[in-house]
């Protein structure tokens, strides 16, 4: 029998609008309100260097605003909080709580996401999360990614998708209207973007662009 989580990890592709704080000026409400209007229905609120509580109060905000237009709100790094607010899952990075401690503050019914760099990693990755993020795949700003890597490759995320076997695959860095193609023909079950969505003079514009 399906299980919530089997429901909602169905939903881990197309765009993958991340609302990330730094990128939206301090705060990502606003961001996350133009990739909910642009039709992105599947967004993750990233503040980095926030506390629990603020981040617990714009997270539970956050998941109203999503889940009243059927969208997937995912919580980047808190996994206590995703589970307080009622969001869908948590996204941790390769070198974040081991994936035991993060599946039992999350609960079982709750998606997991984990990134890795090196299509090595995945192997390990697949076993613990629901999905895996995969890059950066092009070069993006270094204050995007929680880690500091130079950009893989089109050919490094076919490689990606073979390690990923059947586990939802996310391509992350420097995505833009022109490389959503690339990243679909490699494999990439969504795409995750940040700047070409906060830094555009017109948002919603922008996220309807990378809609497929």
């Amino acid at each position: 029998m399906a299980t919530p989580r089997d429901t909602v990890r169905k939903r881990i592709c197309g765009l993958y609008g991340i609302a990330d704080a730094v990128a939206a000026g301090g705060d990502p409400l606003p961001l996350l309100d133009a990739l909910l209007a642009g039709g992105c229905r599947l967004v993750q609120v990233r503040c980095k260097g926030w506390s629990e509580e603020a981040l617990e109060e714009l997270a539970r905000e956050a998941v109203a605003r999503a889940h009243a237009v059927g969208a997937t709100l995912i919580v980047n790094d808190h996994p206590q909080v995703a589970a307080r607010v009622g969001a869908d899952g948590v996204h941790v990075g390769q070198r974040d709580a081991h994936a035991a401690a993060v599946r039992a503050a999350l609960g079982p019914d709750r998606i997991l996401g984990r990134s890795t760099h090196h299509p090595e990693l995945l192997a390990q990755a697949r076993t613990e999360a629901d999905y895996v993020a995969f890059g950066p795949v092009f070069p993006t700003a270094p204050e995007r990614l929680s880690w500091n890597k130079p950009p893989q490759s089109l050919a490094t995320l076919q490689q990606a998708r073979r390690a990923a076997a059947d586990t939802p695959l996310v391509a992350i860095g420097g995505i833009h209207t022109g490389r959503v193609d690339a990243v679909r023909a490699a494999g990439a079950d969504a795409w995750a973007v940040i700047g070409a969505i906060a830094a555009a003079a017109d948002q919603v514009a922008a996220t309807r662009a990378l809609l497929r």
